[in-house]
């Protein structure tokens, strides 16, 4: 499948798992008549994503900083997926 290793598509498809996990945290408080803050659902996630540790080839891919910088971009998809719009 165009040549991408098998370890970069298990990461993808878990960070997926993330993103839906957000979507349906952020469609819970909408539903609820309340727009969720970014920075709320991205700590959240961040704990819900403290055991994620890929690996490529024995190298680590995801310090501290990098799990929430990548929490903080799947916080912000799924709200803009529930709002319908990128602020």
């Amino acid at each position: 499948m165009f040549g991408v290793p098998p370890a970069i598509i298990g990461m993808l498809r878990q960070m997926g798992a993330y993103l839906q996990q957000a979507t349906a945290r952020a469609a819970v408080g909408a539903a609820a008549g309340k727009i969720p803050d970014p920075d709320e659902l991205s700590g959240w996630l961040n704990e819900q994503m403290s055991d994620w540790d890929p690996t490529i080839k024995g190298r680590k891919l995801a310090d501290p900083a990098t799990r929430q910088a990548a929490a903080r971009f799947l916080s912000g998809v799924a709200i803009n997926l529930i709002t319908g719009a990128a602020k």
